[in-house]
């Protein structure tokens, strides 16, 4: 059914939006669908919603407002009421319930504990509330467990992020700005000097506390050339992650540079044990290059390694999934990564029109990982959710006892200012309150070479005190 959203609250419409897009495929976003009218008013000391459609029972209800809040919160639960008031609104429309409920921004877990700071129990006000079902507020409650002692942690300390946009191939369902090296033509040479550059202009303004070098594929770099920007990184003892995805990009020696210059975690992502898969997707590499890839980082000794895997790849069965889910455990790395198949605009799936859809089978898959990985001795310890997902599910970050990737929390979480080198990075300043400012590098490479002098400029004063 196509429907559009009208509303008397414009500063709200895009979350509203947002709450119609969850429906989908059953609902879809159309200037000529349907109307849903979705009202918000402020009266006496009160707030009052009114949600209908012709040929639909209304939804409405009834809140007081406390004068002693701040405008913030005003504001915070002004949406709160209208958004859920929607929820009900559209799942009674549509005969769905969601598993997020009326939930819909990527950090589930801020709610949790935004609820919790405001003196609420966040498990009731979950599944009561906001419609979040039972299972998903457990699994929320588990992660803040992991998170602790971790969330909010060294906030004295910064975390370092640096970009390296460059792959063998492209995946399918990747939408990042990546460059598919081409060794005559390539632009990494001069994208490793630039890089270099951007990383020593960093201020000494606080001691790191984690470092994470992420693409693209970081190991898509020659030996030589990682060890010149993870040289230049510079690490003194802290958690130091090397995203190298694509297997078929591990060396022995780039395995000895990453060692040498003080890597604590690699990332082994195969995504599925399924090679008619991995060929569909566009990896071009082998089920046997993950393991021979895994082989060599383990041979080394002292790396954490991650491995990631996504559901409702093309033409996976629930078998196939639960398959990889075997060979991971089997394998043993200390994180286990679980994604959602997220259609991102630019993707090849999206140019294609690839329909994960999936009736169930979405939940049936990551339920299966919750379990067969808690029993294995791992627990959740990070979540964020993305658009077009089959059932709106989540990304969930798994790890064993003791090996949890403080990185992931701190970003997941915006607890810590991150200093963030390469196209399109994104360095931030958290000041508290909620405020947080970003500052962005220029995403095309080309862009970020010609213009990397005034990203260094922008930078030094960005973090200027």
């Amino acid at each position: 059914m196509n429907v559009t959203v009208k509303t008397n609250c414009e500063s709200f419409k895009n979350e509203l939006e947002e709450a119609v897009r969850a429906f989908a495929p059953y609902l879809l976003l159309c200037e000529d669908g349907t109307v849903v009218t979705a009202d918000l008013y402020v009266d006496d000391g009160r707030a009052k919603t009114s949600v209908f459609a012709e040929g639909y029972q209304s939804v409405s209800g009834e809140y007081p407002l406390d004068a002693s809040w701040s405008e913030l919160y005003r504001k915070r639960s002004l949406k709160r009421f209208l958004k859920r008031d929607l929820y009900d609104f559209l799942s009674a429309m549509t005969g769905v319930k969601l598993s997020y409920g009326s939930l819909t921004g990527i950090r589930p877990t801020k709610l949790f504990y935004e609820l919790t700071d405001e003196g609420k129990d966040p498990e009731k006000e979950l599944v009561d509330y906001f419609r979040v079902s039972p299972s998903k507020t457990e699994l929320l409650s588990e992660i803040v467990a992991s998170q602790k002692g971790i969330i909010g942690a060294e906030t004295e300390k910064a975390d370092w992020f640096v970009n390296i946009p460059f792959c063998p191939s492209r995946c399918h369902y990747c939408s990042f700005l990546s460059e598919v090296i081409r060794p005559k033509k390539s632009n990494l040479p001069a994208y490793v000097d630039a890089l270099v550059r951007d990383i020593k202009c960093v201020p000494a303004v606080k001691p790191r506390r984690a470092i994470y070098v992420g693409g693209g594929t970081p190991t898509s770099l020659s030996a030589e050339q990682l060890d010149v920007v993870l040289a230049a990184i510079d690490a003194k003892g802290e958690e130091f992650t090397v995203e190298a995805g694509r297997p078929e990009t591990l060396t022995e020696q780039k395995v000895a540079v990453l060692k040498a210059r003080g890597v604590t975690r690699v990332s082994v992502n195969p995504q599925t044990f399924k090679q008619e898969t991995l060929d569909i997707i566009g990896r071009r590499h082998t089920v046997e290059d993950i393991f021979n890839a895994y082989r060599l980082v383990r041979s080394a000794g002292d790396f954490d390694v991650n491995m990631d895997f996504i559901t409702m790849l093309p033409g996976e069965s629930f078998d196939d999934f639960k398959h990889s889910m075997e060979v991971a455990v089997d394998l043993s790395p200390e994180n286990i990564t679980i994604h959602s198949l997220s259609i991102k605009r630019g993707s090849i799936f999206a140019e294609t029109k690839y329909d994960n859809f999936s009736d169930g089978l979405a939940q049936r898959m990551s339920d299966h990982a919750r379990n067969v990985l808690e029993k294995a001795g791992y627990r959740p310890y990070y979540i964020y959710r993305q658009k077009n997902t089959s059932g709106r599910l989540e990304n969930v970050g798994y790890a064993k006892p003791g090996k949890v990737c403080k990185y992931n929390v701190d970003i997941m979480e915006e607890t810590h200012d991150i200093y963030a080198s390469g196209a399109g990075a994104i360095s931030k300043r958290i000041f508290g309150n909620g405020r947080i400012e970003r500052l962005a590098e220029v995403k095309e490479i080309k862009g970020y070479l010609e213009r990397i002098d005034e990203m260094i400029e922008k930078k030094i004063e960005f973090f200027r005190d």
